[in-house]
């Protein structure tokens, strides 16, 4: 999810009495009421006018201002994302003000913001860019900030309502324009408006789910809101998450559930989950809302073991959404036409929050990956006698360190913890993979892959092991042998026993015969 309200949604509590607050945040410890009060009341001009000092709590960067008018909160706004001492800062509508006018209610955060500005437009104001996730706008309004009056900004979005958002803002600034399409689709959109492939200074794409898409209860998003069980990005398009599960089969909703859902279990757990699913629509009582739907999936799955504290069917809802809205071959696709809108200095910035999110990076940068001065399959094809003197060049990638959110950052806006920024850098350089190709295919290579002739440790080993084997079955003989001979013994033992006894008893019947005839004699 593209976290983007921190967890007040306006900081404490606007001031008590009349009048609009505004919120803002990130600034310097060493701000002063006065001078802040002036930079806004410069602004807003004839719109409105400040009706209560600035109230500070500079240890956390935060400032409100009141002022009298709502059109002077919506002046005051247009501020968020640009430089007041040096430093970027984000303005909102606070909680009296989006109460009043539901057109504050969306106004948030964005995560990784000044340092994706920094990485992407800082080293061409004047150059054309793509926020390929315009959400409620605030990177995009942080980019037009950075641009100069030469710079143009085009966005995408599937989402009807950030479409809305996106035409205001077009009225307000001529160098922006939204386009309501996939991300994917941004080279066939921006040539019919004249922008060429290959001319585009930076890309943006903030994957996954705005916070106003999850917040909103008639998307059906949320496991714990109670809504229709919707899903889409686009509602005008595709089916809803309650037809779909009426229709798809037991055994791809298990694939979904388990892909998609990152269930513990081994699949066990994915597939009791479609059991219950499958079960109550044979019964004809299938939830068409979330909170009956979670409630269902929450039984199926028991109680739970792996110890994370979030509703037990949020990674079903996940990949139910994931699957519906296409997410992952959507974002396969943005890359690729992403490399090749820019051109060669041209930068991809990639905010993500989950790990599958960032193998799809790996996976797109790996196809396009550039090949590095130090990489140790470059310096054995040199060494190599018939290998070509030089690589071909062609576009590919360069990346960057990752960068994660400040620790300022997580102050203000701790849903942006698991966020982190890939830029991807266009170059002319011959492509990993093609080395790899080149390199795979020489004769040499199977000498390199070929396994080793064994050392001399290994011989000792094995005879050490032969020999005992040999030592083993030798005793074995020996013990057969023994028994053999002990067998034998035993019976000739026994046999002469038996001889004994039968003479034995031949001597008692003679001594009986010579008694007899000797008139008993023989028994005195």
């Amino acid at each position: 999810m593209r976290p983007s309200r921190d967890d007040g949604g306006g900081g404490n509590p606007p001031s008590p009495g009349s009048g609009y607050d505004i919120f803002i945040r990130n600034l310097l410890e060493d701000t002063r009421a006065g001078t802040l009060a002036q930079f806004f009341k410069d602004h807003v001009g004839d719109a409105g006018r400040i009706i209560r000092p600035p109230r500070l709590a500079l240890a956390r960067g935060f400032a409100w201002i009141t002022f009298d008018t709502l059109a002077a909160v919506r002046e005051a706004l247009k501020l968020s994302g640009s430089y007041y001492s040096g430093r970027l800062i984000y303005v909102h509508a606070a909680n009296n003000v989006s109460g009043a006018d539901e057109t504050f209610a969306d106004l948030h955060l964005p995560a990784l913001c000044e340092e994706t500005v920094t990485a992407l437009v800082v080293p061409d104001p004047n150059g054309v860019y793509v926020d390929g996730t315009f959400g409620r706008g605030g990177h995009t309004r942080a980019i037009l900030k950075a641009l100069s009056p030469k710079g143009r900004l085009h966005a995408f979005d599937m989402d009807p309502e950030a479409i809305k958002v996106g035409k205001k803002l077009m009225e307000e600034d001529v160098r922006f324009t939204v386009h309501h399409a996939p991300f994917s689709s941004m080279i066939k959109v921006l040539k019919s408006v004249g922008v060429e492939a290959g001319s585009v200074a930076g890309v943006l794409l903030d994957v996954g789910i705005s916070s106003p898409q999850f917040n909103d209860k008639s998307r059906g998003f949320r496991p714990e809101a109670d809504g229709p069980l919707d899903l889409r990005f686009d509602t005008s398009k595709g089916m809803p998450a309650s037809e779909f599960l009426s229709v798809v089969p037991h055994a791809e909703l298990v694939r979904i559930i388990d892909e998609y859902g990152e269930e513990s279990g081994g699949g066990a757990a994915s597939r009791r989950i479609v059991d219950a699913i499958c079960l109550a629509r044979t019964r004809g009582d299938l939830p068409t809302r979330t909170k009956e739907f979670a409630e269902l999936v929450a039984r199926a799955k028991g109680k739970e073991s792996s110890g994370q504290q979030m509703h037990p069917a949020k990674m079903t809802f996940q990949a139910l959404r994931i699957y519906l809205n296409d997410e992952f071959g959507e974002m396969r696709r943005g890359m690729k036409a992403a490399f090749e809108l820019v051109g060669e200095g041209g930068r991809i910035a990639l905010i993500t929050w989950k790990f599958s999110e960032r193998k799809i990076v790996d996976e797109i940068f790996n196809m396009f990956e550039a090949v590095r001065s130090d990489e140790p399959l470059l310096e054995w094809y040199r060494r190599q006698p018939n290998a070509e003197k030089s690589l071909p060049k062609g576009p590919s990638l360069e990346n960057d360190e990752v960068i994660r959110p400040s620790e300022r950052e997580l102050k203000m806006n701790s849903r942006s913890r698991q966020g982190l920024l890939h830029v991807l850098r266009k170059v002319n350089h011959p492509r990993l993979a093609d080395l790899e190709t080149r390199a795979y295919a020489m004769p040499e290579w199977a000498d390199v892959v070929a396994p080793r002739p064994q050392t001399s440790a290994v011989p000792v080993v094995a005879a050490a092991t032969e020999n005992g084997g040999e030592k083993k079955r030798k005793r074995h003989e020996e013990q057969k042998d023994e028994k053999k001979e002990k067998t034998e013994k035993k019976e000739k033992k026994e046999k002469k026993e038996k001889k004994e006894k039968k003479r034995g008893k031949s001597g008692g019947v003679t001594s009986m015969l010579v008694a007899s005839l000797l008139g008993g004699e023989a028994t005195r």
